[in-house]
C-alpha cells in the first residue's frame, strides 16, 4: 500500500491576537479550585484577574494571565493534575453546538476533522494538527509559539479525548495519549480518566491510532443533522450560558472521587451558602439530590460498560458504603442487576460497528 499523508490545521490567529484566551478556559475554575483546597478568589486576584472576567464564555483574558493562573493553582495546591480535573469538570454538551455535530460526523476522522475546524470555540490559542501517514495516525496540539503550559496541555487532552469518547459513547479510544512532561505524581487521577495507555517524556502532546482506526464508522451519524449543527456553529459561535446546575454537576463530580458528597460541601466548593444554591437549583427546576441522582445513574452505567473495576469498587467510588447498599439502589433505578447491566451492555458493545448499524 502507497505511504500518502494528509494534515488538517487550525489556522493560528492573527498576529495581534496570539496572546488572548476565551474566558470559557477557565470554566469549572471556581470549582476545582475549592476542592483543591484554594481560594478561588485570591487565585484570580494574584493573575491580576477577578469572578466577572469568568461570568461571559466569551470574554476575551490575557493568555499569560490565564497560563499564570492555571501554573499557580497547580504549584500551591502540589496538584500535577490540575488540568485533568479541569477537564472532568466538563461534559460532553458543555462543548455547546459542537457536540451535537460531533455526534453525528460519519467516522471518527470526521470527528477529529470538526473538532479541528471548530476548536476555536475551546480555547484560541491552539493549533491543533493531524497526520496521517497510512499506517499511523496522530492528532497534536500545540500552543501557540511563545506559550507553554504543562496544565493547560492537560485540560486540552482531556477535552479532546472526552469530545471524542462520548461522541461514540465510548465505543471508541485512541491507542495511547502523549504527553511531553514526565509522569505525574497523582498519575492515577490520569488513569482513572483515559481508557488507554498513557506516554510520558514524549515529542508531543497528542494522541495516536492506526490510520485504520480513524475509518471507525459512527453508528449515531445523521448527514443532515451534521450540516444543521455546521450552520448553527457557523452562525452562533459562543459558548453556552454557565448554570447553576452545570456547576454542581461539576462539583458532585469531584466529590464523588472525594467520597464526600454533600450539598454542604458542594456549596463550599462554589463559595455560596447552602440555601443560596438551593435557590439557584430551584430557579432552573432541579435539586441537589436529583443532580446526585442522575450523575450517579450516568456513572454508574459508564462504569459497569467501560471499566473492569468490580461492583463492591463502583459502589464506593459512587459514595455506598456497601456493595448490598448499591446493588439495591442499582436495582430500583435500572430495573435490573448491575451484573446482569454489565452483561447485557458489554454484549452490545462487542458487537462489530460497521456502516449503518445502530447500537
Amino acid at each position: 500500500m502507497a505511504s500518502h499523508h494528509s494534515a488538517y490545521s487550525m489556522a493560528l490567529p492573527r498576529r495581534d491576537e496570539l496572546l488572548r484566551a476565551r474566558a470559557v478556559t477557565l470554566t469549572g475554575y471556581d470549582e476545582v479550585a475549592r476542592f483543591v483546597g484554594l481560594d478561588p478568589a485570591e487565585m484570580l486576584a494574584r493573575a491580576a484577574l477577578s469572578p466577572p472576567d469568568l461570568h461571559d464564555p466569551e470574554n476575551w483574558l490575557p493568555a499569560s494571565k490565564v497560563i499564570a493562573l492555571f501554573d499557580a493553582s497547580a504549584a500551591n495546591a502540589a496538584r500535577d493534575d490540575f488540568g485533568i480535573l479541569m477537564g472532568k469538570c466538563r461534559t460532553f454538551t458543555s462543548l455547546g453546538p459542537v457536540s451535537l455535530l460531533l455526534k453525528h460526523e460519519a467516522t471518527v476522522r470526521g470527528i477529529i476533522a470538526a473538532i479541528v475546524d471548530y476548536s476555536y470555540l475551546l480555547n484560541d490559542l491552539l493549533n491543533v494538527t493531524v497526520k496521517d501517514d497510512g499506517h499511523i495516525a496522530t492528532i497534536e496540539w500545540n500552543l501557540v509559539p511563545g506559550l507553554r503550559s504543562r496544565h493547560l496541555a492537560n485540560l486540552v487532552a482531556a477535552i479532546v479525548y472526552r469530545a471524542i469518547s462520548e461522541a461514540l459513547e465510548y465505543r471508541w479510544d485512541p491507542d495511547c495519549v502523549h504527553f511531553r512532561d514526565s509522569a505525574p505524581e497523582q498519575l492515577a487521577t490520569f488513569s482513572r480518566y483515559f481508557r488507554c495507555n498513557l506516554e510520558f517524556n514524549c515529542s508531543f502532546d497528542g494522541m495516536s491510532c492506526s490510520s485504520t482506526a480513524l475509518n471507525t464508522r459512527n453508528p449515531f451519524a445523521d448527514a443532515d443533522l451534521a450540516a444543521h449543527a455546521r450552520r448553527l456553529l457557523n452562525l452562533l459561535p459562543g459558548a453556552g450560558q454557565i448554570t447553576a446546575t452545570r456547576n454542581v454537576r461539576s462539583a458532585i463530580v469531584l466529590l464523588m472521587d472525594e467520597g464526600e458528597v454533600s450539598i454542604e460541601r458542594a456549596a463550599e466548593c462554589l463559595g455560596v451558602e447552602v440555601r443560596t444554591l438551593q435557590r439557584r437549583l430551584a430557579a432552573e427546576a432541579t435539586s441537589f439530590r436529583q443532580l446526585c441522582r442522575d450523575i450517579r445513574r450516568e456513572l454508574a452505567a459508564r462504569y459497569l460498560t467501560n471499566c473492569s473495576h468490580s461492583v463492591t469498587e463502583i459502589s464506593g467510588i459512587l459514595g455506598y458504603a456497601s456493595a448490598s447498599a448499591f446493588s439495591n439502589w442499582f436495582i430500583k433505578e435500572f430495573g435490573v442487576s448491575a451484573g446482569a447491566f454489565r452483561r447485557e451492555s458489554r454484549r452490545e458493545q462487542s458487537a462489530p460497528i460497521g456502516e449503518g448499524n445502530a447500537r
